[in-house]
C-alpha cells in the first residue's frame, strides 16, 4: 500500500462500534502517571500534523481492534511516527489458561458490538483482530519496539509501551 493510499484510508476510519464501552474501558486502563494526560485516541489528522514536531506521548485505548487490518496497521504506524512514545491498550490472545475466561468474554463483547463484518477483495471474511494475533500481532506487523507490556483486564488486553524501531 502506498503512503498516499494509506493516508486516504485513514481519512475514512470507521467509528468505534456504538455499543462498545470504549470510554469506560479507557478510563480503567492503568496509564503511567507521567502520561495520564497525553492525547487519547487522536484522529489521523492530529497525528499527521505532529509528524514534523512529534508529540511526547499518544495513548490509544481500544481504537484498533474494530478496524480492518490495513487501517489498523496504518493508524498504528502513523502514531509511531507522530509521537516519541505510544501507549496502546487493546485486546490480546490468552497466554495462560488463567486468561482464557477474560479473553473469551472480551471476544464475546467484540462480537456483540461489531456492527458489520468486513471482507477482503475476494469476498472471504477478513480475519478478526484476535485471529491476527491481537495487539501483539499488530505491533509485530509494524516492527515497533515494545519497552514494557502489562496484561490488563484479567489478561484479556495488554497495555504496551511502544516506540518506533
Amino acid at each position: 500500500m502506498t503512503s498516499a493510499h494509506m493516508a486516504a484510508s485513514l481519512d475514512a476510519l470507521p467509528v468505534c462500534p456504538a455499543f462498545f464501552p470504549q470510554e469506560a474501558l479507557a478510563r480503567r486502563v492503568p496509564w503511567p502517571d507521567a502520561h495520564a494526560h497525553a492525547p487519547l485516541n487522536p484522529d489521523a489528522q492530529t497525528l499527521r500534523s505532529a509528524i514534523h514536531a512529534p508529540l511526547a506521548c499518544v495513548r490509544m485505548a481500544f481504537a484498533l481492534f474494530y478496524l480492518p487490518e490495513a487501517q489498523a496497521e496504518a493508524l498504528l504506524r502513523l502514531a509511531l511516527e507522530s509521537a516519541e512514545i505510544v501507549l496502546v491498550a487493546d485486546f490480546k490472545l490468552a497466554e495462560r489458561n488463567l486468561e482464557l475466561p477474560a479473553t473469551l468474554a472480551a471476544r464475546a463483547l467484540m462480537t456483540l458490538t461489531k456492527t458489520r463484518r468486513t471482507a477482503v477483495a475476494d469476498g472471504a471474511p477478513q480475519a478478526s483482530f484476535i485471529q491476527r494475533g491481537g495487539i501483539e500481532g499488530l505491533v509485530h506487523q509494524c516492527n515497533a519496539l515494545v519497552h514494557k507490556r502489562r496484561p490488563i483486564f484479567a489478561g484479556a488486553a495488554a497495555l504496551l509501551h511502544l516506540q518506533r524501531a
